[in-house]
């Protein structure tokens, strides 16, 4: 027996420390983990009796950026006296960074508890033993470093020379020598190409997330370790569709060192946490463009970010953000041209359906109120107009494009079907297969492979009901509705007051050309003052009248309510809205006039109703008391023999009654009735007196 081993040791127990530092090694290094089992036998032999093994930390590294519930074990047993030697096939098992190796040893030599490893015995407390151990554990420590330096450098130099040596993501495989390219799999390379081209058209992650789940357009995901050889269908979530997006893989380019692990400090120790973070593209270790076959651009993989992330910080000085739902048309462009900070979008009235734009500049810095705050109807209704004029040259090319779309959009729904259908044809001709060439007599396997060719052939049943569903709906553009959308195109206000035009369609045609609108007020505070950002670098002033005190910018126009007030002389309100509607006007709120709408703006306006004093008549009335036809009333008014106005063309003229007694008026019906035809007066003809 060792003379370093005393009765004092042999009386406490031997705690036998075991650890393999990964999982592979745990799975595939059998003989090393037998061996420190072995120790077992060792203590035996020594003449422990007592024997722990501990062999919690399987799996674990000992670089100490990882929790080891056995290793703290181990401390607490040291401290506590009970332990007389802790074995160890070598250093490393124990620790491999100082700070835990020089932990432990400070506590055996106060516990007064050896070390045993393969090569020998050491008591912590002897200063030869003390300095042995302590180059043990910084060998240890050095080993591990040297380890990994070398294994980095070469997986960054064999990267560097364009080799993946992770999983690719999905839509591409890794060939032999560990080449990006391409899936052979159809499907799959229709499926990822899809994403990239509805993005472009949505302009926006979560509304094409949306626009899968809501045609149930399934997207495929390769499962972990399999080199993308097997593949689920899934409904995509928003955060997948951004994966993709994100992934510069998609555009041909082999990128390494894009994120980096996150360190957290608990304890006074640091620990590796399981997210990590994103770094910069410049602060990438590796970017090697044009690598392999991209399903897009270079270029288009860096718009799609910055469109990405435009959409995710709509509220900080530079983004204007995704358009969110609600009237306001401008939400997220307009930026205070006081304080410089974007403008937020309230709404109130009936329904909450008002917008209103505030600066909150104010309230933030000195709690006061805020820099500006302006009704969005008036504002949103200029720059309407001048969208509308500034996009009218390209009416006809953009009514040319939303035809193609409209037939694009529906082939592609078919084409996706029809290439899941053929892959569920050839699952049901390979299950089909598989059962073929079973034996008959084992019931056990002939039944399975029926199941499964069972499930088969109900999934290509399934596939082909959703492909003649989406036959039965498809939609063809007759000749009429093509010709009737171009002509649409070259009335664009008439194109965009339409009831099928949504507020999300006209919000990312604001966005496709607008980059932001700075508005102030002027100096007399009489209007607002806009300046609009074009995408191109163009800059276009606007002067917005600003609203009186009281008036709201849904109410009537002068014109109308003047009409109204002059109609109600002949008119009962019921014809005046008849005759409203004929004309073309709408109500402030641009609906179709009623009844109540007409009652309503007498009342806001306190327009008179001349109707009760009955002071004037129509052309039918006035034929009923002079007794004569239309035609001869009609033919006096033209001969300016009988006083009458009319407001707008169109509309019933106007007679004052008194005008019915008039001399001209008298003998004119007079002559009527006499038989005498009278006689039309010639503007242009002079007259001459005679006596």
């Amino acid at each position: 027996m060792n003379d370093k081993i005393t009765p004092q040791h042999l009386q406490r127990d031997a705690y036998i420390y075991i650890r393999q530092s990964t999982g592979h090694q745990v799975r595939n290094h059998h003989q090393g983990r037998q061996r420190q089992y072995d120790l077992r036998e060792r203590a035996r032999a020594l003449g422990f009796s007592g024997i722990i093994v501990i062999d919690d930390d399987q799996g674990k590294t000992g670089s100490g950026m990882v929790d080891r519930p056995g290793f703290a074990t181990l401390l607490s047993a040291v401290c506590g006296g009970t332990v007389g030697a802790v074995f160890a096939l070598e250093a490393s098992r124990l620790a491999r960074n100082n700070r835990d190796w020089h932990h432990l040893v400070d506590l055996c030599a106060l516990a007064e508890t050896l070390i045993i490893d393969g090569e020998g015995i050491y008591e912590p407390r002897e200063v030869n033993d003390r300095l042995l151990l302590g180059l043990k554990g910084t060998m240890s420590e050095f080993e591990l470093s040297l380890f990994r330096q070398r294994a980095r450098e070469a997986f960054e130099m064999k990267v560097a020379a364009g080799h993946a040596m992770w999983e690719v993501p999905i839509g591409y495989t890794r060939d032999e020598h560990d080449r990006v390219e391409k899936i052979a799999d159809r499907q799959v390379q229709s499926a990822i190409a899809g994403v990239f081209k509805k993005f472009r058209e949505l302009r926006s992650a979560r509304q094409t997330a949306i626009w899968y789940r809501d045609h149930t357009m399934p997207l495929p995901e390769a499962v972990r370790g399999t080199r993308s050889q097997k593949i689920v269908w899934r409904l995509p979530t928003e955060t997948r569709i951004r994966q993709i997006l994100k992934n510069p893989c998609y555009a041909g380019a082999l990128a390494y060192g894009r994120t980096e692990a996150k360190v957290t400090f608990k304890n006074g120790r640091a620990q590796k946490s399981s997210s990590r973070n994103t770094k910069p593209q410049e602060q990438w270790k590796l970017l090697l463009q044009n690598n392999h076959d991209g399903y897009i651009q270079w270029q288009d993989y860096l718009e799609n970010l910055s469109m990405l992330e435009s959409n995710a910080r709509s509220r900080e000085p530079n983004g204007s953000g995704v358009a969110k739902q609600g009237a306001a048309l401008l939400g997220g462009l307009l930026r205070c041209g006081h304080c410089g900070r974007k403008m937020f979008v309230a709404y109130s009235g009936k329904g909450r359906l008002t917008p209103r734009y505030s600066c909150h500049g104010g309230r933030e810095n000195r709690g006061s109120a805020s820099c500006q705050s302006l009704g969005g109807t008036g504002v949103d209704r200029a720059v309407t107009e001048a969208l509308l004029e500034a996009i009218e040259p390209a009416g006809i090319e953009a009514a040319v494009l939303a035809m193609k779309q409209f037939d694009e959009q529906q082939d592609e729904q078919r084409r996706a079907l029809e290439l899941s259908l053929q892959k569920a044809l050839y699952e049901v001709d390979r299950a089909r297969r598989q059962y073929d060439q079973v034996d008959p007599a084992n019931r056990l396997v002939a039944s399975e492979l029926e199941a499964r060719w069972n499930v088969a052939l109900e999934k290509c049943r399934t596939v082909e009901q959703q492909l003649e569903c989406l036959s039965e709906q498809r939609q063809e553009l007759t000749n009429d509705e093509r010709l009737r959308l171009l002509q649409l195109a070259s009335d664009l206000p008439q194109l965009w007051n339409q009831p099928s035009a949504t507020f999300d369609i006209k919000k990312r045609i604001v966005r496709t050309v607008m980059e932001e609108i700075v508005i102030r007020d002027d100096e007399t505070k009489q209007n607002h003052l806009l300046v609009i950002h074009w995408k191109g670098g163009v800059h276009t002033e606007l002067s917005v009248a600003r609203k009186a005190t009281g008036k709201k910018y849904c109410d009537v126009d002068t014109t109308t309510l003047e009409l109204i007030e002059e109609l109600s002389k002949v008119c009962s309100d019921q014809t005046i809205a008849a005759t409203l509607n004929r004309l073309g006007f709408k109500t402030g709120g641009g609906k179709t006039w009623r009844l109540h709408s007409v009652h309503n703006a007498r009342y806001l306006h306190r327009l008179t109703n001349h109707r009760k004093t009955n002071a004037w008549v129509t052309v039918e009335q006035a034929t009923e008391e002079l007794g004569v036809s239309h035609t001869v009333v009609r033919r006096l008014i033209r001969d300016r023999v009988l006083p009458a106005k009319q407001v707008v063309a169109s509309t019933p003229w106007i007679i004052e009654r008194e005008s019915l007694s008039l001399c001209e008026v008298q003998a004119a019906v007079q002559a009527v009735r006499n038989g005498r035809q009278l006689q039309t007066a010639d503007p242009l003809q002079p007259e001459f007196p005679f006596k």
